[in-house]
């Protein structure tokens, strides 16, 4: 059996089909790549709406139109987590239309509710479940059962993984969770993705950065801290008329297709697939095992220099911080006198602590 994990899917800009006329014919060729496997999982991080109110404190909400729920279908999607940071951008009507267009759309969803997925093909059983962490500023995240996103907790996805493989299922992790932007995932979020290999053999792929961060196998388990992108546009708001909020770059437009081969349930092989996001929607495969090999190869070694990794890592958020700085003015200061921005800082202190509670805490 061959399966395809994408990264993060978000169905606005160039990829609505209000946007782009040409969308379908621009996809083409990545559908005909996906084609060609036995099951496509992605995580979905726009929920649709019809109401588009807001919810929430947040500063850029997303989401999708209806209609375009058709483009997963092209896309050959056969299931999606909704455990992100956005999936209540618009409340309770975002989140439920979303699970009620997949439903009849015959898309498979997991990551709310404590809801997971089985799946049994080609003699293969496999389990899936997805999780939010707290680092990711996520709104209505809760714990596992409860009505929300599932939070990311450690004890939580451990059970999930001795279950799974009680039943005789190859458990699979979606993760959200990191900084945005930053190719290399904190240290803290590296142990708790192989403390979790310690429960057994599980597959591990992440979404949230944005960017691709390095794989790595681990006491027979598969951990891909992050996708990057699969199909995402610049993320424009209601205040940035003449710039987007956020414009992607080389680096964002870069994403992994991630593939396995599995047979009786367990991994056989496996293989990162670049791909390429073009302005225009075509997502173009491409080569740069240059780039996956060094992540990997740095990843590999976060813990036994543990200076130099996190001195790497720092590199790229001082060179974000400084970006981010150059471009405030008064008016940006003015904004965060409002209560919106005062509540955002709230929330963000608020996460930190529920981060420490469900993942900090338990890592040795």
């Amino acid at each position: 059996m061959r399966i395809a994990f994408l990264g993060d899917i978000a169905l606005f800009g160039v990829f609505s089909k209000t946007n782009n006329l040409h969308l379908e014919q621009k996809l083409k060729d990545v559908s005909d790549y996906l084609s060609t496997f036995d099951y496509v999982v992605g995580n979905l991080e726009t929920p649709f709406s019809s109401a588009r109110k807001t919810f929430g404190a947040k500063s850029a909400y997303i989401c999708a139109n209806p209609d375009d729920v058709t483009i997963l279908k092209l896309l050959r999607i056969d299931a999606v987590t909704l455990a992100n940071n956005h999936m209540f951008d618009y409340g309770k009507e975002g989140c439920e239309l979303t699970k009620q267009l997949l439903n009849k759309s015959g898309i498979e969803w997991f990551g709310c509710e404590g809801k997971e997925l089985r799946l049994t093909k080609d003699g293969n059983r496999l389990s899936f479940a997805g999780f939010c962490c707290y680092t990711s500023n996520p709104l209505c995240c809760v714990q596992y059962g409860d009505y929300g996103v599932n939070a990311y907790n450690l004890v939580k996805a451990k059970e999930f993984i001795k279950k799974s493989q009680a039943e005789g299922s190859l458990p699979i992790l979606a993760i959200h969770a990191g900084l945005e932007h930053v190719n290399y995932p904190s240290l803290e979020h590296v142990r708790a993705a192989r403390q979790l290999a310690n429960s057994g053999d599980y597959v591990y792929y992440g979404h949230h950065p944005h960017v691709i961060q390095g794989v790595e196998e681990c006491n027979g388990s598969l951990i891909a801290h992050s996708l990057g992108n699969f199909c995402f546009d610049d993320v424009w708001t209601d205040a940035s008329t003449e710039k987007p909020l956020v414009e992607l770059t080389d680096n964002n437009r870069t994403g992994m297709i991630l593939e396995l081969t599995i047979e009786n349930s367990r991994i056989m092989s496996w293989k990162e697939q670049v791909i390429h996001i073009e302005k225009d929607a075509n997502i173009r495969l491409v080569n740069k095992d240059d780039a996956i090999k060094e992540y990997n190869e740095i990843l590999q070694e976060c813990e036994k220099n543990t200076d130099k990794y996190t001195s790497k890592r720092q590199s790229i958020l001082n060179k974000r911080i400084a970006e981010r700085k150059a471009k405030r003015n008064y008016i940006w200061y003015l904004k965060r006198l409002r209560p919106r921005y005062v509540k955002i800082l709230l929330n963000a202190r608020r996460n930190s602590k529920f981060f420490n509670e469900n993942i900090l805490k338990f890592i040795k």
